[in-house]
């Protein structure tokens, strides 16, 4: 499993304020990357929020297409840009 650098977990986590953006949990944070890992985007901290195991979990074995725009939408609020 692909982790994230401790400094792009720790600016994503602050940034989202230590909970789940989706339904605010506060316990069993994971790093979610909106857009994948693919090219440019790998570590980059603005394409990455923070989700509770559970959300997550829906997030990536639900229906990512469902979520993606929902979760582009937060990071442009939390990081005050439409640039991921």
């Amino acid at each position: 499993m692909y982790k994230v650098s401790r400094e792009t977990y720790d600016k994503v986590f602050k940034a989202c304020e230590g909970m789940c953006v989706l339904c605010g949990r506060k316990v069993g944070l994971e790093c979610h990357h909106i857009l994948g890992r693919g090219k440019n985007l790998t570590d980059n901290y603005r394409n990455c929020v923070m989700l509770c195991h559970d959300c997550h979990h829906n997030v990536v074995h639900g229906n990512n297409k469902k979520y993606r725009p929902i979760l582009l939408e937060i990071a442009k609020e939390i990081y005050g840009t439409e640039e991921v």
